[in-house]
């Protein structure tokens, strides 16, 4: 009886080690859980594109065009007229002082009106260029004159002379080659008209304006 016994409790023992093993064996082969994946990151919404306006910021309201509008040509316009250059000035030797400007392609009638501070000298049927038309300082010099400017009055043409003080004036017209020349001269200023001597700076741009000589004339300047 005793054999039987022992082998009993080895085959207890070989069945017990034998389910130890299996399940050692179970536990490792079962593959691990598998991490759970990380939610993907929402994709941020994508902006609209701006179409940025050329030579602007991004959003800046366009300005809107000027209408081109078609070059008109002086020149053109001044075709078959006589044309006034621009007016001119100088002393003269004896003290007095004269206005004049010169008339191409032409001669023309001259209508003379007198107003308070003023004189008018209408060329009638003449033109010119507008850069012909800027006014003509004269009031740093001692001379009633204080400003010549060359005015449009339709298809005439005004020689405008404000005075710093009524004074008598004498025009004639002096026929030439190209066409004519208007001379307008005054007498001599008396003392108190005399404005004090300008600084030698605002003299020279005056000068530069100012004519030292008109066509048709041998005299010389003193200026």
């Amino acid at each position: 009886m005793r054999p039987s016994r022992h082998l009993s409790l080895s085959l207890l023992l070989a069945l017990g080690l034998a389910s130890s093993l299996a399940l050692g064996q179970g536990a490792t082969a079962q593959p691990a859980p598998k991490a759970a994946a990380a939610p993907e990151k929402a994709a941020a919404p994508q902006k609209p594109a701006v179409n940025k306006p050329r030579g602007g910021s991004a959003g800046a309201p366009k300005r809107p065009g000027r209408a081109r509008k078609p070059k008109k040509d002086a020149q053109a316009s001044l075709a078959g007229r006589p044309v006034a250059t621009f007016p001119g000035f100088r002393m003269l030797p004896a003290g007095g002082s004269r206005v004049f400007v010169q008339i191409h392609g032409g001669k023309v009638d001259v209508a003379e009106s007198k107003a308070a501070g003023r004189l008018v000298y209408r060329l009638k049927g003449a033109g010119a260029i507008q850069t012909n038309r800027f006014p003509l300082v004269t009031s740093f010099f001692a001379t009633p004159v204080t400003q010549v400017q060359l005015v449009g009055q339709g298809n005439d043409l005004d020689m405008v002379i404000d005075l710093r003080t009524q004074t008598d004036a004498a025009y004639r017209v002096l026929e030439t080659d190209q066409g004519m020349v208007l001379q307008v001269d005054f007498p001599p200023s008396v003392p108190e008209q005399r404005a004090a001597a300008p600084a030698e700076g605002a003299r020279k741009r005056s000068e530069r304006r100012t004519i030292s000589q008109e066509p048709g004339s041998d005299e010389s300047s003193d200026l």
